[in-house]
């Protein structure tokens, strides 16, 4: 994909309103659409990118409260990140599987959640993909420990 079609992707899903909705503010730079959490108890922020790899789809916060409250979450329904990944991409009408998440703490201390979604030759089918996996991974995330807000530290 070249450097004009990826930035229609991000333009488009930037003004799309029902991206929109999902977040307390968005913004794009450069390369990315930054959006921050419209709920969570602690700062977060969703990241979409487009790397040489494809396209990096992130949440990251610097508070490992807010991580360990989503992983808590996680051990005691004890589904992995991709089943409800892959529950929330049927709920958009995406019939393929997730990409793998990852879950780390990178070099600046911020616990991130992120996958990689390969690019496609085509920018509408590409766009539309895009899309549905940033809406999906939002959603995703969403209903995990302390995003949708909470008093617990």
């Amino acid at each position: 994909m070249n450097t004009t079609n990826t930035d229609t992707t991000l333009q488009s899903i930037h003004a799309d309103p029902s991206c929109a909705a999902r977040f307390a503010s968005a913004r794009l730079s450069g390369d990315a659409l930054q959006c921050d959490a419209k709920d969570a108890a602690a700062p977060a922020s969703y990241t979409l990118q487009v790397t040489p790899a494809g396209w990096r789809i992130a949440l990251s916060t610097p508070d490992r409260w807010l991580s360990e409250s989503i992983e808590s979450q996680l051990v005691e329904s004890r589904e992995s990140l991709e089943e409800l990944f892959e529950e929330e991409l049927k709920d958009l009408d995406w019939p393929g599987t997730p990409p793998a998440v990852r879950h780390f703490r990178d070099e600046s201390k911020h616990y991130v959640f992120e996958c990689t979604l390969p690019r496609m030759p085509d920018t509408a089918a590409e766009f539309g993909r895009v899309r549905t996996h940033w809406l999906a991974f939002e959603s995703t995330f969403r209903q995990l420990g302390d995003m949708a807000g909470s008093d617990s530290h």
